[in-house]
């Protein structure tokens, strides 16, 4: 199947261009050009951006699924869910819970993936989000499951979920952490700090041992100080990537544009850390063995600490656009090319040029979601603005 777009802008890797084509064939990116085909159809997308397609690296579940409800059912209501907010792929997050329901989910997950053919948003792989954490900062994980890693255990969890275990979250702090830091770097999975009190000193041992990223910049995390950085200190200091929920609620729109300021876009990947209440109303939810309640679409356990959130990323760009005051092209970087390029994903996914998958995304002017498309199949639409033109053969 081949098609072109012709969007009013385009966000290519040199920024955003005017009246552009973008040419798909098979799946791919055929070219992205200011010549209009005359031998395909020509969709024109007026008064639309034409962009990446979002990636999550860090969501756990929504319309009312979770990665934790270890179903493929569970996984593929995410997935089918997911395009509505611009999501072309996603990595599936775990709680802290009993072991059992852990491997359950990871295991879930590696037969999702092994698939013959996924339908709806991607999903990439797996990401362990605790039980290696310490009580000070554990936020909504049951401290009852807290522990410390052990070779053994790694071991365990890689049988379970081979090599679509993609990223593992530790305290830096706790006993075993940088021979598992150091364990993990060598199976070349990916490590982040979380939901630790670690001083700036422990966070840089964990960064020297091959910790890259920390999980939900500000939250989890010892807070920066002038006379102790912290957590977050180390995070900047180290250009560590910065997980960013960028929905108003978890961190300040004030502080969301001082991140921005100190890491640049490079430096952040806008995640949702959403759970199965995201794209639901207000009530009571599931977050692993916990109940959630959610008032005012915000999540949080009985003791009053946020437990994931019910954000989407088409809200997390438009927050950081409105309210942070990033440009439109560097705030979707956040959103494609970060997380891409963090997940070793670029030759493909995360930009448009030629070659790439055609996982792409279409926002209207006020950046709300039109149409997703995943490897060239449109899977979500909404735009009244789409429509099929013919062209003769010129230059725009």
């Amino acid at each position: 199947m081949r098609y072109a777009l012709f969007a009013d802008r385009v966000l290519t890797p040199q920024g955003i261009v005017e009246k552009s084509v973008v040419t798909i064939a098979d799946g791919k990116i055929e070219h992205v050009s200011q010549n209009i085909p005359t031998n395909c159809e020509v969709i024109r997308l007026e008064h639309s951006i034409l962009m990446p397609g979002f990636i999550d690296l860090h969501m756990h579940g929504r319309a009312g699924s979770d990665v934790m409800d270890g179903t493929i059912k569970a996984l593929q209501t995410i997935a089918s869910a997911l395009p509505e907010t611009g999501v072309v792929a996603w990595v599936g997050t775990t709680v802290t819970a009993p072991m059992n329901d852990i491997l359950c989910a990871l295991k879930n997950i590696r037969e999702f993936i092994e698939m013959p053919q996924q339908i709806g948003a991607e999903l990439l792989g797996s990401f362990l989000e605790g039980p290696y954490f310490s009580e000070a900062h554990r936020g909504s994980h049951p401290t009852n499951y807290l522990i410390s890693p052990s070779i053994d255990h790694l071991e365990d969890i890689l049988d379970h979920a081979a090599n679509t275990l993609l990223r593992v979250a530790i305290a830096p702090e706790i006993e075993g952490a940088m021979k598992a830091f150091d364990w993990l770097a060598e199976h070349k999975i990916k490590t982040s700090v979380a939901h630790t009190d670690a001083s700036f000193e422990k966070v840089t041992e964990a960064f020297q041992h091959g910790a890259d990223c920390g999980v939900h910049l500000f939250n989890g995390m010892r807070g920066l100080h002038h006379r102790e950085p912290g957590c977050c200190g180390a995070i900047l200091y180290h250009n560590m990537l910065a997980e960013l929920i960028a929905d108003g609620v978890h961190v300040h729109p004030a502080m969301m544009q001082l991140s921005y300021r100190m890491a640049g876009y490079q430096g952040i990947a806008l995640i949702t850390d959403c759970m199965r209440a995201g794209g639901l109303s207000d009530g009571k939810y599931q977050l692993g063995i916990q109940t959630v309640n959610v008032i005012n679409g915000q999540a949080r356990t009985v003791e009053g600490s946020l437990a994931g959130s019910t954000c989407s990323m088409d809200l997390a760009i438009r927050n950081m656009v409105q309210f942070a005051g990033v440009p439109l092209w560097e705030a979707v970087q956040m959103a494609t090319f970060v997380p891409a390029h963090y997940l070793n994903l670029s030759h493909r996914l995360g930009s448009i040029q030629a070659g790439m998958d055609a996982s792409l995304t279409v926002m209207d002017d006020n950046l709300h979601i039109q149409d997703t498309i995943i490897k060239g199949e449109w899977v979500f639409t909404n735009n009244v603005n789409r429509h099929t033109c013919i062209y003769q053969n010129i230059l725009i």
